[in-house]
């Protein structure tokens, strides 16, 4: 290469060699974007995808909810054969003792969601109802399902017109009833006894808006009947709503799911009057009431603010009433000062294990008070003054709680129970109160309301309880979606 060449390139390569680098450096950047926009890409449609995947599910599920004309749920397993025409399997002999608001137009089939037996109410379809027979029964569920069956008939039969019970405590009477048809599983939509509910329903939203038994009437009436009566009804329309998820169920429950609320006194409990203050009774056997329909607003999705937390507060509250030198029995309360009785326990030891606290002491130290009892018709539970006093309300708490405990506890007492209130029933369904009781003056329906729950006990509600933690919460509590049931938690 010759000098002037050389130069020539020397001169050349200045510019050159920087427009070269340039245009090296642009098409290196342009290519790590290209390849970078290239990798994220699949991530940015993965994400759309997922997100219109979710909106159309959620699109579906609200158009399911909306459907009218839902059947029935179906099950795979048929329920017990039960046939009134039929004679049940023997048992050993026993005697057998002898101007409102109206809201008639209002649909309760409207809108009605699928029946849907899970969370509380898992075990109340036909086939879940056979499964716990099977379970639990002892062998003993074709009798105590012709029972029920026949029970369930005489309260269809026994209805007011205007969708009561009665003849007296006709809120209180209508709840117990209807808590009964509930717990067999049958809701508005059903075949048999549709009507029934409905017409039970409709009643209790009436008096509702006059004002007897929630928000804005005088449901604080001093008397402890009106009291009873407000919790009674307030559990079952929460299990009704529930079961059915009727919308316009929600409103009126959470209503009266408030008036429990701001009823409960400092102690925890409730007084006749929903009295407060220092002097306030911590009554064990009204608490008993107002404590399952906490539990039942809780597993119908109630929104109502602090309901967990007055749950809570009144589990701590039953554990002030044990009676140490009763071994381990509750007392009736505050007011009355006597020992803690068989009743008291069974109400208290209830509610623990619906309050998710059956492994605390003082449910497990009651639940051993109860080990020895028995269940005879002639001599109901005693309490201290050797009484035979309210055996059918000491059974409704007792044989549930016996049945949540299981095991040993819960055949014992289901060999005695079951066959001898199915043979003490009366040939028409119903039951009279037993020898030298209290519960004369509540009549029949609340005889056969009770003796009907206890039979269901099977299928009711499911038996095994894990033990939980529950903090008392400072601001407001909403469910969150999807939420079926925060304070039991069922294996």
């Amino acid at each position: 290469m010759n000098w002037r060449t050389r130069r020539i390139l020397d001169n050349l390569w200045g510019p050159t060699g920087s427009i070269a680098y340039h245009i090296i450096l642009l098409v290196l950047v342009f290519s790590f974007f290209k390849m970078q926009k290239r990798t994220e890409e699949p991530a940015v449609e993965v994400v759309v995808k997922e997100v219109e995947t979710i909106e159309k599910l959620e699109d579906i599920t609200e158009e399911l909810e909306q459907i009218q004309d839902i059947p029935t749920v179906v099950d795979a397993v048929a329920p017990p054969t039960v046939s009134l025409d039929q004679e049940p399997p023997q048992v050993d002999a026993l005697t057998a003792g002898g101007p409102g608001v109206d809201i008639s137009e209002l649909n309760l089939m409207e809108a009605v969601s699928p029946i849907r037996f899970k969370g509380l109410y898992a075990s109340r379809s036909a086939a879940g109802r056979q499964e716990a027979l099977g379970k639990y029964s002892g062998g003993l569920g074709n009798q105590t399902e012709y029972a029920v069956k026949k029970a369930l008939e005489w309260l269809k039969k026994h209805q007011e017109p205007d969708g009561s019970w009665g003849p007296n405590y006709k809120a209180g009477m209508t709840g117990l009833a209807l808590l009964a048809f509930l717990a067999h599983g049958e809701t508005t939509a059903s075949e048999e006894y549709g009507p029934t509910i409905r017409n039970a329903l409709r009643y209790l939203l009436k008096i509702q808006k006059q004002g007897v038994f929630a928000a804005g009437g005088p449901w604080h009436h001093p008397s402890q009947i009106r009291c009873y009566e407000h919790a009674i009804a307030t559990y079952a329309v929460c299990e009704a709503y529930g079961l059915t998820s009727i919308p316009f169920l929600k409103a009126p429950m959470e209503d009266a799911v408030q008036v429990i609320i701001d009823g409960q006194h400092e102690g925890g409990s409730w007084d006749y009057g929903y009295a407060k203050g220092p002097d306030a009774n911590m009554d064990v056997s009204l608490g008993g009431w107002h404590i399952q329909a906490l539990k039942a607003a809780v597993g119908a999705g109630a929104e109502n603010v602090g309901l967990k937390s007055a749950l809570e507060s009144a589990i701590q509250g039953l554990k002030t009433q044990v009676d140490r030198d009763a071994g381990g029995k509750f007392r009736y309360g505050t007011r009355v000062k006597r020992p803690g009785d068989n009743v008291m326990t069974g109400v208290a030891v209830l509610c623990m294990q619906l309050g998710g606290h059956a492994l605390d002491a003082e449910a497990r130290a009651g639940m051993n008070s109860l080990e020895k009892m028995e269940f005879k018709w002639s001599k109901g539970p005693q309490d201290p003054r050797g009484v035979a006093d309210w055996p059918f309300y000491a059974w409704y708490y007792i044989t549930q709680a016996r049945f949540h405990q299981g095991g040993k506890t819960w055949v014992a007492w289901n060999k005695q129970f079951a066959p001898t209130l199915c043979a003490m029933q009366n040939p028409d369904g119903s039951w009279c109160p037993a020898p030298e009781s209290s519960e004369h003056q509540f009549g029949p329906v609340y005889m056969t309301s009770l003796g009907c729950l206890m039979l269901e006990v099977y299928y009711r509600f499911l038996p095994t309880y894990k033990p939980i933690e529950v903090g008392v919460a400072t601001g407001p509590e909403k469910p969150e979606k999807g939420e079926e049931d925060i304070v039991i938690k069922f294996e």
